[in-house]
């Protein structure tokens, strides 16, 4: 699995369980190394959009998963960078 398009937090819960699995690791390893209970990383996996996105970023760290946001362009949409008062986003 090399990319992995995430566009809403109900398919957040489908790849954290597949990226930990695929990665051969229990709930309870990624706890561990987590420094939470394993209770607390199931109830992360069942419901991923309730937690802080520095945790977040820390189980992506874990899973050695980078996280890479992509910006939509609407059609007909300039292709320039996008600026607000002159400064880059």
């Amino acid at each position: 699995m090399d990319t992995v398009l995430l566009q809403s937090p109900s398919q957040l819960s489908v790849h954290l369980k597949s990226l930990r699995k695929s990665r051969n690791l229990t709930q309870a390893e990624m706890a561990k190394r987590l420094q939470i209970t394993q209770e607390r990383y199931s109830q992360i996996e069942r419901n991923p959009e309730l937690i802080a996105t520095g945790r977040l970023l820390e189980i992506f760290a874990v899973l050695g998963v980078d996280v890479l946001l992509k910006i939509r362009t609407a059609p007909g949409a300039s292709t320039s960078s996008p600026t607000h008062q002159g400064e880059d986003w």
